[in-house]
């Protein structure tokens, strides 16, 4: 097929070159009526049905030049309908689009960006796209009073969108757009700084027990001690697709959370394989877990005929929802007085710091927090003023 070879749906090489007279692809009853594919009609093609009228033959060969036609419209080989809208339902719909290599939740956060883009721009042509029209666009979100973050998240979901456009269209409208894009300077939101000490952390967790708040105690004292995101302790419920299994609840599975079975019989040892990275860095994380004694203790707790399925739930016995674990650290954190602006999701982030104040190297806080670059390490150390004093302080011999 060379340059004509399409990705929406895998078609017989007798589609261009002729090589089986009687081949009638995407027809139904019999050959009588040729229909497109669904996934054609949801990304907005127009032409969705057609009667065949004629010899076998002649049929076949209508039906074949009907998808030609359809497969060049959704490679964008026909710029006049290649719209932004057109691009968004494709991205989210075609086998090979990156949108589908995601996970559940992350496919909902680019929906919701890609939502806003398809009402404002999606019956626009993305060859009419210009440097101009783009930072009309920008300067549209900030008259709206729209924050950096926004901002920055809608554009970055932008370029991915038009990356997408030219893998599959090398000669399409989408080049000149990512160009551009490519060029464009978006300002980027401010690293957190805030991240809570091991004392605040503490404190939270003795307050939650005073609460009665077992599951969140033990999860809060795993995600401190072993270094861990809180996906990966709590779990998370992503809308499942196919098959019912596993924990459900409604239209959501649980699931990447921690599971007894991660834990040996004598509580000495959890291996974990890190959600996030996963892919990039399959190998378990095997932990010791006599090195945190009061962890230990609080796992030991749980009888061991209890010991099945997730580690941490909620007083109903199920796996606590993002929002209820938030809502929970935030109750018990005003309690003590620790700031709002310190969230649940710093305790990572203040676990590296505690490290790196404890002595910890950058590659040893590397290799527990399971970042695949030290790159990503830096971004969590909040007190880099500290350590630029003390080289000051080194350098100047103060003791």
């Amino acid at each position: 097929q060379s340059n004509q070879e399409q990705t929406f749906m895998n078609y017989r090489p007798a589609l261009y070159d002729g090589s089986e007279p009687l081949y009638a692809p995407c027809t139904i009853q019999g050959g009588a009526y040729w229909r497109a594919p669904g996934k054609y009609r949801k990304a907005g093609y127009k032409c969705t049905s057609r009667k065949l009228e004629g010899t076998p033959e002649e049929r076949a060969a209508m039906a074949r030049e009907l998808t030609r036609e359809m497969v060049a419209w959704g490679n964008g080989e026909d710029k006049k309908v290649m719209t932004w809208g057109n691009l968004i339902a494709r991205y989210k719909t075609d086998d090979v689009s990156p949108f589908q290599d995601v996970k559940a939740n992350t496919r909902g956060d680019y929906t919701s960006r890609l939502v806003r883009w398809e009402n404002g721009i999606g019956d626009l042509q993305i060859a009419d796209a210009t440097f101009a029209e783009f930072k009309r666009w920008l300067r549209a979100m900030q008259d709206n009073g729209r924050n950096i973050d926004y901002i920055h998240r809608q554009f970055t979901m932008l370029r991915m969108l038009v990356g997408y456009g030219v893998a599959i269209n090398p000669k399409g409208p989408c080049v000149e757009a990512k160009a551009i894009l490519t060029e464009m300077r978006i300002k980027s939101p401010k690293p957190r700084t805030a991240s809570p000490t091991e004392a605040q952390v503490l404190a939270v967790i003795d307050a939650a027990k005073a609460g009665g708040h077992d599951g969140f105690v033990l999860g809060l004292l795993i995600q401190w001690r072993l270094t861990l995101r809180p996906v990966d302790v709590r779990g998370q419920w992503l809308r499942f697709i196919g098959e019912r299994s596993g924990i459900t609840r409604g239209a959501f599975r649980w699931q990447d959370g921690m599971t007894w079975d991660m834990i040996d019989r004598d509580v000495t040892t959890l291996t974990k394989t890190p959600s996030k990275t996963e892919d990039a860095m399959p190998e378990a994380m095997v932990l010791d877990l006599t090195l945190t004694p009061d962890l230990r203790a609080e796992l030991l707790s749980t009888p061991t005929e209890s010991r099945v399925g997730p580690v941490i739930t909620d007083p109903r016995g199920l796996p606590y929802r993002r929002d209820t674990w938030a809502d929970l650290w935030r109750q018990y954190a005003d309690a003590v007085g620790i700031p709002k602006n310190v969230q649940i999701r710093d305790v990572r982030a203040g676990a590296i710091n505690d490290a790196k104040r404890k002595g910890a190297g950058l590659i040893q806080i590397q290799q527990q927090a399971n970042h695949a670059s030290a790159t990503t390490t830096q971004r969590y150390l909040r007190e880099k003023s500290d350590g630029a004093n003390n080289v000051l302080k080194l350098r100047s011999g103060t003791p």
